[in-house]
């Protein structure tokens, strides 16, 4: 019974020393912060590579495409080739077909 009444004194004096809290007050529903506009993506040249202005060489056969300018990225290979699928805007990709070897298409990537 005394153990009782110790522990009953002693929370009454814990009680008494800290503070009360603050009524509280009706809450309302914080307004949301404006949704941040997002930055449109950067957009990728149509054509990067030069490939709209050598729309001419399809048709043509693959010893008369004149030799790569310097630092130029091109890409030439045999349709049906094997070819890595990493995308590359300033590659240009010409595709020569295996049995005539003539230009079938062009474009970038």
């Amino acid at each position: 019974m005394r153990l009782i009444v110790l522990t009953l004194g002693a929370a009454a004096t814990l009680a008494a020393c800290t503070e009360p809290a603050p009524p509280s007050a009706p809450t309302e529903p914080r307004p949301s912060p404006p949704a941040r506009p997002e930055a449109p993506p950067t957009p990728v040249p149509a054509d990067g590579c030069g490939a709209a202005e050598r729309q001419d060489w399809v048709g043509r056969a693959r010893s008369d495409l004149p030799a790569p300018p310097s630092r130029a990225n091109w890409r030439i290979y045999e349709t049906g080739q094997p070819v890595t699928q990493d995308l590359r805007p300033d590659r240009l990709n010409i595709e020569i077909d295996p049995d005539s070897q003539t230009v079938v298409r062009l474009g970038c990537g």
